[in-house]
């Protein structure tokens, strides 16, 4: 019997909002894809931060929090 192995993809969630993001692009490469600067996120995987020249892995689940910032 032959297996064949599918790509489980990676996930990003962001605002209560999630999309499907390609594995093998960083974090940061993954955040100016959807057009969002990732300067203003924290990122989170498995409920540790992470920081965003992380690899994107195959099922791979990483959370975006936005930073509050000012003066």
């Amino acid at each position: 019997m032959v297996h064949s192995l599918r790509n489980m993809g990676s996930k990003m969630a962001i605002g209560g909002k999630e999309y499907d993001i390609a594995c093998g692009q960083t974090i940061c490469d993954a955040m100016r894809s959807l057009g969002l600067a990732p300067d203003a996120f924290i990122f989170v995987i498995d409920g540790r931060p992470v920081p965003m020249d992380t690899p994107v892995t195959d099922g791979v689940s990483v959370k975006a929090v936005k930073v509050a910032s000012g003066g």
